[in-house]
């Protein structure tokens, strides 16, 4: 039998809410109760498991700090249980508990995702150190993750915007199109009960799917008149030329379907694919019709702006023909108030970006 020396700290107990919550996995009996006497008498909060089916319990319906495991354990094993841990909860820190100074398995265990090992036979005071060192490095990984998100975060955002102010620069037409039609698209995007990532590349899409739009030579972007043939299928590259710049960056890679698509019709009559109905990407038919609106619903030099009431019968009878007919349905269930509203809000935040 191995011998386990107690040494327990003194100390007063803790706020419960302020403890580290730890769990401790072994199917020896004595083990587990002298680990768990030992941190709960230096105040962590303990909870035990006999085997490693029980410690994935545990873990569902309890907050873990920290994981602390046997290896040689029947059933599930302490390198199984890791396995499962980094699938289930990666940002735990665990670690495990190697036989007899075997430092090939201490090896093994760094290799497969432990964050540290305690050999045996060892000082049951000694484990709280061990605990607290992991807990520690743990809070600075985290740290600078935070800080590292928050860098590429500020810089994926800059990109952005250069990218828009490059493309208001070269279409002073429709200044503030971009935000507004994104705007539009999101209404009924949240809708539909997409996950956090659809909705963040449909509103992307949304944003830059006129980027290609700098591509455009002058002669054919600012041409006062009717575009000729030749001219009208240069234009037409626009959607490919920014699909081409999305897919070349990472970040805006999400965005290159409704970049590429964003001209399609649902009767299949669009550009640059001619593609019809569901094959055009939801992200996209959904922005034809916030496309529409907003270009019907601002003013232009050759014509004033129509109302929302206007636009929404022109969407309707284009159902079917240019818009997706159960995409209409959903933008006939946002009231013309909302609309109204997004709008506003829109141009709001457009006049505090630029006085700042």
């Amino acid at each position: 039998m191995e011998v386990y020396q107690l040494f327990p700290p003194a100390g007063p107990t803790p706020n419960r809410a302020l403890q580290r919550s730890v769990l401790v996995v072994d199917d020896d009996d004595l083990a587990r109760e002298t680990l768990r006497f030992v941190l709960e008498d230096g105040g962590y909060l303990v909870h035990t498991a006999a085997s490693g089916a029980e410690a994935l319990r545990v873990l569902e319906r309890e907050r873990i700090d920290v994981v602390l495991s046997d290896i040689f354990m029947p059933g599930m094993n302490g390198f199984d249980l890791l396995q499962q841990m980094r699938e289930r909860a990666p940002d735990v820190p665990v670690i495990l508990i190697t036989g007899y100074g075997n430092i090939e398995m201490a090896r093994e265990a760094l290799k497969r995702g432990a964050s540290d090992f305690i050999t045996k036979p060892y000082n049951a005071h000694e484990v709280p150190i061990v605990i607290e060192r992991n807990l520690m490095r743990h809070s600075l990984l985290v740290d600078q993750m935070r800080h590292y998100e928050n860098v590429v975060q500020k810089s994926y955002r800059a990109t952005l915007d250069a990218l828009l102010a490059a493309l208001n620069i070269r279409d002073t037409e429709t200044e503030g199109h971009s935000e507004r039609v994104a705007a539009y698209t999101m209404a009924m995007a949240t809708r539909l009960g997409l996950s956090a990532q659809e909705l963040h590349a449909i509103e992307l899409g949304a944003l830059l799917h006129d980027i290609g739009k700098i591509g455009v030579p002058d002669s054919i972007l600012y041409k006062p008149g009717p575009l000729t043939p030749e001219e009208w299928e240069v234009m037409k590259q626009h959607p490919v030329i920014g699909y081409q710049m999305c897919v070349k960056v990472e970040a805006l890679r999400p965005a290159a379907p409704i970049v590429l698509h964003h001209h399609e019709r649902w009767d299949g009559k669009g550009y640059p694919h001619g593609l019809a109905g569901e094959a055009i990407p939801l992200g996209a038919r959904i922005f034809a019709i916030a496309d529409a609106l907003d270009a019907m619903t601002s003013d232009r030099p050759y014509r004033k702006a129509l109302s929302f009431a206007q636009a929404r019968d022109e969407i309707v009878r284009c159902s079917g023909q240019q818009f997706d007919p159960h995409m209409v349905e959903l933008f006939l269930e946002i009231p013309e108030e909302e609309w109204q509203l997004i709008r506003a809000a829109t141009l709001s935040d457009r006049a505090q970006r630029a006085a700042a």
